[in-house]
């Protein structure tokens, strides 16, 4: 049996707006919350694999598209770095204009073989976002995102930040993405 270690919890929700380049929506610089971390070594098991769940709200004032990704990254803010990887990103959603919507995100990152700047992790994961509002009925609607990437020369001797990004089509103080819930938990 598989037991569960939680070893990343957001502390308090995260809200980034105004921004059209690719721009960390986990623990931001100018906040004192801690970012997700990944001890050097965790990798060190073909098998050993982390769960990320994410939860939030995403806002839209006209037709802007939002781009979600996610890094194992080497400099915090940075997506990948030297010895990280980008896990994932997203084709552009277009979140329903003036709502306040809810979106969700859960992905598997599994080793697949041990090595110090060779290490290979397979991701694979989902994303939705809804296109009513945070208090709304369910539809049909809501648009989603899958992917499933192997990843190549990652460096098991570092610890690497686990962080989302995101970036906005249009600039806007209204275009917001909050951040309610990550965690990480890992397995094996």
């Amino acid at each position: 049996m598989t037991q569960l270690e939680l070893i990343y919890n957001l502390p308090a929700a995260v809200t980034k707006n105004t921004y059209t380049t690719q721009a960390a929506i986990s623990a931001v610089a100018s906040t004192s919350i801690p970012r997700a971390l990944i001890p050097a070594g965790y990798f060190n098991v073909v098998g050993k694999s982390l769960r990320v769940t994410a939860r939030g709200t995403i806002a839209n004032t006209a037709a802007a598209t939002f781009v979600l990704a996610a890094g194992l990254d080497a400099t915090a803010g940075t997506i990948a770095g030297t010895g990280g990887a980008t896990l994932f990103t997203t084709a552009a959603l277009t979140p329903t204009a003036a709502v306040t919507g809810q979106w969700d995100m859960d992905m598997d990152i599994t080793c697949q073989a041990v090595g110090n700047l060779g290490t290979t992790v397979q991701c694979n994961g989902k994303c939705f976002v809804s296109s009513v509002a945070s208090s709304g009925a369910w539809n049909s609607t809501e648009q989603a995102a899958f992917w499933g990437n192997n990843l190549t020369g990652v460096n098991n001797e570092i610890s690497l930040f686990l962080e989302l990004f995101g970036t906005w089509s249009a600039s806007s103080s209204s275009n917001t993405t909050t951040l309610q819930h990550l965690r990480v938990y890992g397995e094996n």
